[in-house]
């Protein structure tokens, strides 16, 4: 059970590295990272959360292959900071704050 805790934590670091990181920002890797930059200081309406969406969706599937994502769970606007989980395929969720 200890390697799929470590395997899971893994892929949650993974996940949360790649959304963290703009894409182009490593030199070595022009297609690593997410979109989400654009989306700082813009409005939280549900074009908004469509592009967060299509923006985490398309990070992941393209920088990590060991998992597919089945949905993004919008839990709170709190101090204009938007929480949502990531559910996974396999039914893990991957909470990001």
């Amino acid at each position: 059970m200890a390697g799929i805790k470590m395997y899971l934590t893994s892929i949650e670091n993974s996940i949360k590295d790649i959304l963290l990181t703009p894409l182009g920002a490593r030199v070595m890797r022009p297609n690593y990272g997410s979109r989400l930059f654009e989306l700082v200081d813009k409005r939280v309406d549900d074009e908004y959360k469509a592009k967060l969406t299509r923006y985490v969706v398309e990070a992941i599937h393209k920088n990590e292959p060991r998992v597919r994502v089945k949905r993004l769970k919008f839990e709170s606007l709190t101090n204009h900071k938007l929480s949502y989980k990531i559910e996974l395929s396999s039914g893990e969720l991957i909470n990001v704050a």
